[in-house]
């Protein structure tokens, strides 16, 4: 019996092709590591994955990688340091914020924020009339309340800390989306924006101790939105708090307080005017 004939197997000329991927894909992982060991600045790449995260509306924490948390002992309400005082009592202070600080400021309060989880509540921005910190209604009010949430306080104790350095003047602006309110305490949105930054002014004041002659509140209903309210996203960014650190600029266009009589009266009781 004749044996069959057995074919030749045929010879894959294409194996190359897989070996050439393997190198590109490890020679792609290479170049990531290697761009990744150059940032220096891990706090900046942070905050912009944590923006990819809202923007994709991913749960928190999911994307930025926690990083190690060195427990320390932190002070009670009770025994911590009030910004802008000393042991002596109130001190005031003396310089202005300008450009440079606002920058550093900002910074400052975009790594507390990213600590604490908050990135995505507040928005900090420095603009020509000076840096607006911007708080989200989702984490400072309840929806159609005017009252500050307790849980807030110590993203504004950060805050407040800051804007206690600098004599700059805070202006505090509420706002609302264009969604009509009807109610016995808040007839309209004028009257719920008011109320907010009226409250807000309030905590800052009487918990946080800063100076009550640097603050001012107005309300703006819905008529200042930051984006188009014809969506649930753009309303959302709309029902906000603005905390507004007056530039030097800004501030000329403020009214003008009358002379502090304790300083008046130190300047007349001054060596020259002395019998």
């Amino acid at each position: 019996m004749a044996r069959k004939h057995k074919h030749p197997e045929h010879v894959n000329h294409e194996r190359w092709l897989i070996s050439y991927a393997d190198f590109i894909t490890l020679l792609f992982a290479t170049f990531v590591a290697l761009y990744a060991l150059s940032k220096s600045d891990a706090t900046k790449a942070a905050i912009a994955a944590e923006s990819m995260r809202i923007s994709f509306g991913s749960p928190s924490g999911s994307i930025i990688p926690q990083q190690p948390v060195i427990e320390t002992a932190v002070p009670s309400d009770k025994n911590r340091p009030i910004p802008g005082q000393t042991s002596d009592g109130p001190t005031k202070p003396t310089k202005q914020a300008g450009k440079t600080e606002f920058e550093e400021m900002k910074k400052q309060v975009e790594e507390y924020l990213m600590t604490k989880g908050m990135l995505n509540k507040v928005d900090v921005s420095i603009q020509e009339r000076g840096m607006v910190v911007s708080l989200k209604e989702a984490g400072f009010f309840e929806s159609g309340r005017a009252e500050v949430k307790e849980e807030a306080y110590q993203a504004l104790a950060e805050i407040a800390a800051k804007i206690s350095e600098y004599k700059n003047s805070v202006r505090i602006e509420g706002h609302t989306d264009n969604m009509p309110i009807h109610s016995r305490t808040y007839p309209t949105n004028w009257e719920l924006s008011s109320t907010r930054a009226t409250n807000m002014a309030r905590v800052l004041t009487d918990k946080f101790k800063v100076p009550p002659d640097k603050i001012s509140a107005t309300g703006y209903g819905e008529f200042r939105p930051t984006e188009k309210n014809d969506t649930p996203a753009g309303r959302s960014r709309n029902r906000r708090v603005d905390l507004v650190i007056l530039s030097a600029s800004a501030e000329k266009t403020e009214p003008v307080s009358l002379p502090d009589p304790a300083t008046e009266s130190s300047s007349e009781t001054s060596p020259e005017s002395s019998p």
